[in-house]
């Protein structure tokens, strides 16, 4: 038994999916690096350095708590937004300790395993891990200077 070429319309459908596939993951890389730009720039302006020092904290940041770097770069922008750029670097650790950054790699793990306990019997522990994280990371914000 033989099978048919495709036909004209056929490679066209395909092709069509093909560009479509092509043209979503190019919308996204700009966004995502349009934001990462942003975070640089904001992370090298408040900490008076060059543009790569901000974009390495960045790069570090996201390594060191398994994030994707354009998520990271959006928290950061968004707490510029909400906190003002010196108080949303310095908790992002530019001028703050370790702590910080320990407690909010606590909040992403707690995160995580709540995630990966969703229906089992650990949920409810992995809940009650995420609270205290949260609270942890809030004493940890609080704790930070208004004038940074």
């Amino acid at each position: 038994m033989t099978v048919a070429p495709p036909s004209e319309s056929d490679r066209l459908r395909a092709r069509i999916t093909e560009l479509e596939n092509e043209l979503g993951g190019l919308r996204r890389a700009l966004r995502t690096r349009t934001v990462i730009a942003q975070a640089t720039g904001l992370l090298a302006a408040v900490g008076e350095h060059a543009p790569q020092r901000g974009f390495r904290l960045l790069v570090d940041l996201s390594q060191q708590y398994n994030v994707k770097l354009h998520t990271l770069a959006r928290q950061v922008v968004d707490l510029a937004a909400d906190l003002g750029p010196r108080r949303a670097a310095a908790l992002v650790g530019a001028g703050q300790g370790q702590e910080l950054l320990d407690a909010t790699g606590l909040l992403v793990q707690a995160h995580r395993d709540l995630v990966a306990a969703e229906g089992t019997p650990e949920w409810e522990r992995r809940r009650d891990d995420m609270v205290t994280a949260s609270r942890r990371l809030c004493e940890r914000l609080l704790a930070v200077k208004t004038d940074n």
